[in-house]
Formats: C-alpha cells, sequence, structure tokens
C-alpha cells in the first residue's frame, strides 16, 4: 500500500491577491492591523500572541499612525516578569501582498516598521467564516464585526508555538490574559487557543448586502443589494434545510431582481443560504445554520404568598432561620405547531437520545477541589449546586439517596425545592444516625411545611440491601428520567475532592431506588413524613 504523503504547503497570495481586486469582494482602500504581543523576561524582543488584519474601506486616505490600545502593559499574576501589548495601526491596502510575501519568505513580520517575532509560520487554506446565525460561529470570537454577509479568511499557523508554552502549560493564565483584553477589544481569546500565534487576514463581503428570509407558505426569499460603486453581475443564490442529517429543502435561483422567490416545500430543519459569483466564481454570501421560531412555550408560575419556613440547627446547638419562595400552581401553554418533527415528535425523541448518549459519553462533570484551609467555600458551592438542580428539575420530585443522609443534610436539600406537594424522598441507613435523633431535629426545625411532601426511610436489618453509591434522582425530568451521582455523601459534599457527574440510563436508577423504596415500606423504616 502507497503511504500517504500530505501535499505540501501552498501559498494563498495569488488568490488573495485576486480578491483584494477593486469589486470582487469590496472596495478596500486601507488595511487595520490589531497585534497582541508579549515580552518575556529571559527575552529582549517582543513575540506574537496573535495578530488579525481587516480589510476596509475607508475615506480617509491618510493610514494611521501605530497607537497602544491600553493606557499601560498587561499583567497577569499567573505569570510572573511577563507583560503584553495590543497596538493598532492601518496602512495602505497596497502594502499587504508584500509584506505578507516577505512573512513567506522568512523575512518576518514587520507591516508597523518594527519588528514582531513571530514563528516559523504556514499558510492554510483559504476559508469562508459566516456570520453567527443561531449557533455562535467560533471564529467571530476573534473576526471584527463580521456581522453581515461574512468574510474570506486567510491564515497563517505556527505549528509550535514554542514560545508561547507557558500559556498552554496553565489555562488560568490564558483565561486571565483574555479577561484583560475584553476590557479594551472584543478579542475572546481563551476560546480560540488554538490559535495563538498565528496570523489572519481577514475580507469582510462588502460588495453586496443580502439576507434570506422564509414566508409564511414555508417558502424562502432573498434580498440583495449592490454596493453603489458595484457593477451588477450575473449571481446564483442556493438554499437548503436540513433535519435529522437529511436535506429536507432546496432551493436555486438566478438573482435577477433585488428580491428573488426561492420555492421550497415547508420541510424541518435548519437553512443555510449561500450566494456564488459565477463570473470571478467566488462565493458572496454564506448565512450560519439558522431557524425561524414556529412555535412558543409559555411556563406561567403563580408565586406563593406566604415562603416555606424551617430552621437548621448549627454545630453550636443554635437554630438558623431559612425561608424559601413557594410557587402556587403553573400553567404550561404552547402557541403554534405543538410537533417538533414531521413524524408525530418520535424523530425529536430519538435524537434527543441519541443527543443525550453522546453528552454522557463525553463525561460531562463538575469537579470539586476545595482549597486548604478554605472547605466551607467550597461546601457552600457543592450545596448550591445542588439546590440548583433540585430548582431546575424537580418540579414533579426529588429523591436523594445517601447511606449518610441525615436531618441536616434533608434541610439544606430538599427543602429547598420551590414545587408545591412534589413527591420529596430520602433513603438512608442507620451509618447517618439514631432515628429518632433524626426525627427529632426535622420536628424542631421550626418549619411551617408549607408546600411540603417528604418522606424520609431507613435501610436496617434483612430488609432491603445495604447501598453504597450516593444520587439525587429527578424520577420525571423534562426530557424523562434523570439522576446525578454524587461522589460523596451530603454531609460531605464540597469539603474534600469529589465530582458531580450526570448519569447515563437514569431510569435504571430511578428503578433500583423504586425497588429498594418499596421492600422499605413497613413501619419500623419510616423515619419521617410530612404530611404525617
Amino acid at each position: 500500500m502507497d503511504r500517504y504523503e500530505p501535499p505540501e504547503p501552498r501559498s494563498p497570495l495569488p488568490e488573495l491577491t485576486q480578491l483584494l481586486t477593486p469589486g470582487t469582494l469590496g472596495f478596500y482602500t486601507h488595511v487595520e492591523c490589531t497585534e497582541l504581543y508579549a515580552s518575556r523576561p529571559d527575552h529582549d524582543g517582543i513575540i506574537n500572541i496573535f495578530t488579525l488584519l481587516i480589510a476596509e474601506e475607508q475615506s480617509d486616505l491618510e493610514p494611521a499612525a501605530a497607537c497602544f490600545l491600553t493606557p499601560k502593559p498587561i499583567r497577569i499574576k499567573s505569570l510572573n516578569g511577563w507583560s503584553f501589548g495590543l497596538r493598532r495601526y492601518t496602512v495602505a491596502i497596497g502594502t499587504l501582498i508584500p509584506a505578507l510575501t516577505a512573512l513567506e519568505a522568512g523575512e518576518g513580520w514587520k507591516l508597523s516598521g518594527d519588528e514582531l517575532e513571530i514563528g516559523e509560520l504556514l499558510p492554510m487554506p483559504a476559508q469562508f467564516v459566516p456570520p453567527d446565525n443561531g449557533a455562535p460561529v467560533p471564529w467571530n470570537k476573534l473576526l471584527k464585526n463580521n456581522f453581515w454577509t461574512g468574510s474570506h479568511l486567510f491564515e497563517w499557523t505556527d505549528h509550535k508555538k514554542e514560545p508561547l508554552t507557558p500559556l498552554f502549560a496553565d489555562p488560568r493564565r490564558l483565561q486571565e490574559l483574555s479577561a484583560e483584553i475584553e476590557k479594551y477589544i472584543p478579542l475572546q481569546l481563551a476560546t480560540m487557543s488554538d490559535r495563538l500565534g498565528n496570523l489572519a487576514v481577514q475580507l469582510p463581503i462588502t460588495v453586496l448586502m443580502a439576507k434570506f428570509e422564509k414566508l409564511q407558505d414555508g417558502d424562502f426569499q432573498v434580498e440583495h443589494a449592490w454596493h453603489p460603486k458595484a457593477s451588477p453581475r450575473p449571481l446564483m443564490a442556493v438554499c437548503e434545510l436540513e433535519h435529522d442529517d437529511i436535506i429536507t429543502g432546496f432551493a436555486s435561483a438566478r438573482l435577477k431582481e433585488r428580491i428573488t422567490p426561492l420555492p421550497m416545500r415547508a420541510g424541518r430543519g435548519l437553512h443555510r443560504g449561500f450566494i456564488w459569483d459565477e463570473q470571478s466564481s467566488t462565493l458572496l454570501v454564506a448565512s450560519g445554520a439558522g431557524s425561524f421560531i414556529s412555535t412558543i412555550s409559555f411556563n406561567m408560575r403563580s408565586p406563593d404568598p406566604e415562603p416555606r419556613t424551617f430552621s437548621v440547627k448549627k454545630p453550636d446547638g443554635s437554630w438558623d432561620s431559612r425561608r424559601v419562595g413557594m410557587t402556587a400552581f403553573s400553567n404550561h401553554s404552547i402557541v403554534g405547531d405543538p410537533q417538533p418533527d414531521d413524524n408525530g415528535g418520535w424523530t425529536a425523541k430519538r435524537m434527543y437520545a441519541e443527543q443525550a448518549n453522546r453528552l454522557a459519553a463525553e463525561r460531562r462533570f463538575v469537579q470539586y477541589r476545595p482549597t486548604r484551609g478554605d472547605k466551607n467555600a467550597g461546601r457552600r458551592k457543592a450545596l448550591d449546586d445542588l439546590r440548583a438542580l433540585i430548582i431546575a428539575y424537580g418540579e414533579k420530585g426529588a429523591w436523594l439517596w445517601d447511606p449518610y443522609l441525615s436531618a441536616n443534610e434533608i434541610l439544606e436539600t430538599l427543602f429547598y425545592c420551590p414545587y408545591q406537594g412534589v413527591d420529596l424522598r430520602g433513603l438512608t441507613t442507620s451509618k447517618a444516625g439514631p432515628s429518632d435523633k433524626i426525627r427529632q431535629t426535622l420536628d424542631e426545625c421550626q418549619s411551617n411545611w408549607r408546600g411540603l411532601k417528604l418522606e424520609l426511610r431507613v435501610q436496617k436489618g434483612a430488609a432491603g440491601w445495604d447501598f453504597h453509591d450516593r444520587f439525587l434522582i429527578f424520577p420525571s425530568g423534562p426530557d424523562g428520567a434523570m439522576a446525578w451521582s454524587l461522589g460523596t455523601s451530603v454531609n460531605s459534599v464540597g469539603t474534600a475532592h469529589h465530582i458531580l457527574q450526570k448519569v447515563d440510563n437514569a431510569q435504571l436508577v430511578v428503578d433500583a431506588f423504586t425497588d429498594l423504596w418499596e421492600l422499605l415500606g413497613g413501619q419500623d423504616h419510616l423515619i419521617w413524613r410530612r404530611p404525617s
């Protein structure tokens, strides 16, 4: 078998030169250059962090000299001795290609007149970046004002990024640097760390503006208008609908009038629109995947004027009073088409299950690593996370399964469920302490029991089975059963390293809890119930 040899990187300068021709993509007169650079304590020069060049049309023909965008160099606590600078300048459009030619020849980057040390850059294939349209496009976190028809992008990449190793060694450094930069310009560097050390040229499409619209009957139309200096030329518009990885609609048409219809059946899915310049064989417009609103869901809840009150006993024996606002009832209404697909909703359910499986495979989790000497902060954070889950998913019930579940743990978690009369349950073991003491603490918590329906059972003796794992369970979440593995008992969440992780196949956890719950239905396994 022949060994695959990747092609040699090809210079994009011929294509870039063609696209800079006046009237092809726009009528560019200048290039605005923004350079983010760093100065290291062990190095004399300044090194490139990221450089962005934007082709622009400006009425003022005089280029702007370099200026600094920050009042003083940026310094970050996590990278001692380093300083960072932001400078911006404009040059005539005719200087761009010679500067890039010198860069590719290994002569460095000197567009501003001062040398900026830059790695061994290799050209990447040309790209087109559409504007955000629903889902965000990652590159738009770095590009300038890519709101309308999109931008052609040319990029030179530093594969080694050796001078920037300290920024990759500790992600907190890049986060801190990115936060400082965003105080001055909208450059979200931490979200695009793979572009560190690179140089990019952005060519915004300004030769025309265009907009794809969906009509009431399901057809589409595209409206376009040329730049005042442009000569209209033949264009082709294409629009497609995609749902569940299949094409559910497609239309194309030549653009002869300002508004051009695109007949298409009223299919489901996300739409994408493109406009192709037949004369120059160039993409002029590409929209990100987007959709239109066909259904609005309202969920109105009536607040209960009287909160639930209770108290939690402190280690010194005193009581700390708490108040939780309650919801009396909710009313769910749907305006528009209630079906999420043309298959009676079954496709949406299958797609949701597939997505849930993918998320489970990625092991989404919350990790708690309390700092030494400050366990209280970690515990507060962990308890807040559990309460947030209960508020988000506990509208039809919440269950805690924990062998050390005691009165205070219930007061700190399930008592915070704001929904009246929902099924709250706790399963514990004799390891949690004497049942009489748990019962006494709950009875004496100075609560008004507003909207509370809660039962706590204990596994002991030969009934049921002993258990070790800890779960927070929602038997009827928004999309079926949901469960989180706590990684530790509620009495120690946030105080030592553990992981809160969403469980795959939560219905199996619900079934196991229910089986044990029913085996412990005798009066001798009941610790506490409200209403009694």
